[in-house]
């Protein structure tokens, strides 16, 4: 199993149109080959503080969900509204 965690900071004002580009990524991201979760969180002590974690059964449905036009298509809106986009895979240890 591969876990990925992808922290997101909206610039100032732009925290509506992050969370309709993060959300828009959850229904077909969910239904993608390998996807075993994919879960939009927001930090209760700061909502601009924003996280997808998700967990895909392999690093090929990984790099397959990379190359999905939904995600393509909004990674291009990602500078202009994000001042952070930090995405990390990680794979279980213990």
């Amino acid at each position: 199993m591969i876990r990925v965690v992808a922290h997101f900071r909206p610039r100032p004002g732009r925290r509506e149109e992050a969370l309709r580009i993060l959300s828009a990524f959850l229904a077909p991201t969910r239904l993608e080959k390998g996807c075993v979760f994919y879960d939009l969180h927001e930090n209760s002590a700061d909502p601009d503080d924003l996280t997808i974690i998700e967990e895909w059964e392999s690093e090929a449905d990984l790099d397959a969900h990379g190359q999905s036009p939904h995600l393509v298509e909004g990674r291009k809106k990602m500078p202009e509204v994000m001042e952070i986009a930090d995405v990390r895979r990680y794979r279980l240890l213990a």
